[in-house]
């Protein structure tokens, strides 16, 4: 049975996550560990819990969902995925951190060196996460699917109660919509939703009570 341990990281207060199971192998999804405190503690749970960090994940390359790819990659000697769409972005990504006010350079980001695609399997010891294609905020976006545990990390296209802004570059509202409609909205209703920021919820709720994308 998968895990997850959530960390609310950077001035924007992202969700990081790590996910494992029993067999301790993990996997850390939008690292956005950033200060030195920050870095401490995902790397003193990791420590703590004795797990084996297999793979960086990525659900899209916005600054406050990739800073602490490198420090984990450093560390751990594990790869980052990401949808190959994305690969433009990251060539760009430090030069929106002075925007948010970021220290992050160039030198500080690295690059996916596996490519996700829709409908892959991620193994994570003996469980798994099925990569769902959910662009609109991103272009490249994707959100991870646990179908047998029942949860979907839906990265910052769906939020309890809202949905991510279409506007940023590579970012589309039709696209956005369509994510919503056909393909998280199509999970069960009691499927776990844990988001890019804020509070978990469920598929059934959003597709109850979140008013910015309907059925």
């Amino acid at each position: 049975m998968l895990k997850v341990k959530t960390f609310v990281f950077n001035s924007l207060q992202e969700n990081t996550y790590v996910i494992y199971d029993e067999s301790l192998e993990c996997v850390i999804v939008d690292a956005g560990n950033h200060t030195t405190a920050e870095n401490d503690e995902i790397l003193g749970y990791i420590s703590d819990m004795k797990l084996v960090p297999k793979m960086l994940l990525s659900t899209h390359s916005h600054i406050d969902h990739v800073m602490g790819n490198s420090i984990l990659h450093e560390r751990y000697s594990i790869p980052l995925a990401a949808c190959p769409v994305e690969r433009e972005y990251y060539n760009k990504v430090w030069m929106y951190a002075e925007v948010f006010g970021i220290k992050f350079t160039q030198d500080m980001c690295i690059y996916p060196s596996i490519d996700l695609a829709e409908g892959e399997k991620i193994k994570v010891g003996a469980g798994e996460l099925k990569v769902l294609y959910t662009p609109g905020h991103a272009k490249g976006h994707v959100s991870f699917y646990a179908e047998n545990d029942g949860f979907v990390l839906t990265g910052d296209t769906l939020f309890r109660r809202g949905v991510g802004r279409s506007d940023f570059p590579g970012g589309s509202y039709e696209q956005l919509e369509n994510s919503l409609k056909n393909v998280l909205y199509k999970l069960p209703d009691d499927t776990i939703v844990y988001p890019g920021h804020g509070p978990t919820t469920t598929i059934g709720e959003e597709k109850r009570n979140n008013y910015y994308i309907t059925e």
